[in-house]
């Protein structure tokens, strides 16, 4: 029978299936559910800098108003950070206690100096691992794109250089020179890099002539674009590659690992199908591997990744002009 155990990150798993950051890995009682279901690891819910800020105006707001002002302005500036992370801490905790499968907690950060000390409170809270979430949308227009990519690596040198755990960053695919600002990002001796983050998009309500929010669930068909990044960076880079966005059966979680994945997170799936869907996957990836006749993950993960001097190009440029000859 086919072995599915991996590592990522260093941490050893059952088999590269994760359940991605979300609301279904929001509470113990979730994550129980998504192990029993065969995932190998977590990624526990985002929790953002502002949704900490404002858990907490309303506590600031009453400091402000007591009389003790010393003490208000003792404690104002870094407040939010130490008070409203609390509920994520015990959160972790709670986690940690009732599975046995790796738990990655997941901050979305913008500001390094902020964002130091919770990430240290995180590792003394159990978590197996930090992912960092760089979710950032410039809209200065004076601001360069080196400089936006430099922020985002000063943020990481920062955050990860203070702890022990594994740390892995989750970045978009809206960089202007993805090769080389993943390269720059590997080079902090990081543990991996996951690919791709789907960012909120709003929408607007006609009708109401307002902005309106909803679910933008992933599609399998896009999973083509993280699946030919991380083969083509893959022999790049020496840390490990989580695919993310378009895993929703085990056809894309072998996409992914022939590309070169460390791991697959799931997550839309989730939403739609339940934590059964997981093994599925897992049973499909082990049938194909059967069939194949390979008797581990090793044996074929990264078959299809670009060599590091590019010279099978199917990924870059070649294919898309065997695809469009003719079509005229």
């Amino acid at each position: 029978m086919p072995d599915l155990k991996t590592s990522y990150m260093g941490l050893p798993l059952s088999n590269p299936v994760i359940a991605g950051s979300s609301t279904q890995t929001i509470t113990a009682e979730r994550v129980k559910a998504l192990e029993a279901a065969g995932v190998g690891a977590v990624v526990l819910k985002s929790v953002f800098e502002e949704q900490i800020r404002a858990d907490v105006a309303d506590m600031v707001d009453s400091l402000q108003e007591d009389q003790h002002a010393e003490a208000y302005e003792y404690l104002r500036a870094d407040y939010p950070m130490q008070i409203g992370p609390e509920k994520y801490l015990d959160r972790i905790r709670e986690i940690k206690a009732a599975v046995n499968i790796p738990v990655i907690a997941s901050v979305n950060c913008i500001d390094a100096d902020r964002w130091i000390i919770f990430a240290g409170k995180i590792e003394a809270a159990g978590a197996d691992a930090i992912e960092l979430n760089v979710y950032d949308v410039p809209q200065d227009g004076s601001v360069a794109a080196a400089e936006v990519e430099q922020r985002h690596l000063d943020l990481v040198a920062a955050v990860s250089e203070k702890l022990t755990i594994p740390v892995s960053v989750k970045i978009g695919p809206y960089y202007s020179s993805i090769s080389n600002f993943v390269e720059r990002l590997a080079a902090l001796d990081i543990n991996a890099i996951v690919m791709f983050n789907r960012f909120f998009q709003p929408d607007i309500d006609t009708d109401e002539i307002a902005l309106k929010s909803g679910i933008n669930f992933s599609r399998p068909d896009d999973i083509r674009l993280p699946v030919r990044w991380i083969a083509m960076l893959r022999n790049r880079v020496a840390c490990d590659l989580s695919l993310t966005g378009g895993v929703h059966d085990a056809e894309g979680a072998i996409k992914g690992l022939l590309a070169g994945a460390n791991t697959v997170q799931i997550c839309s799936v989730l939403y739609k199908e339940g934590p059964a869907r997981v093994g599925e996957i897992v049973k499909g990836i082990e049938a194909w591997m059967a069939k194949k006749q390979f008797d581990t993950i090793n044996d074929f993960r990264g078959k299809l990744s670009e060599p590091e001097d590019g010279a099978k190009s199917g990924f870059a440029r070649a294919q898309y002009v065997k695809a469009f000859v003719g079509l005229e």
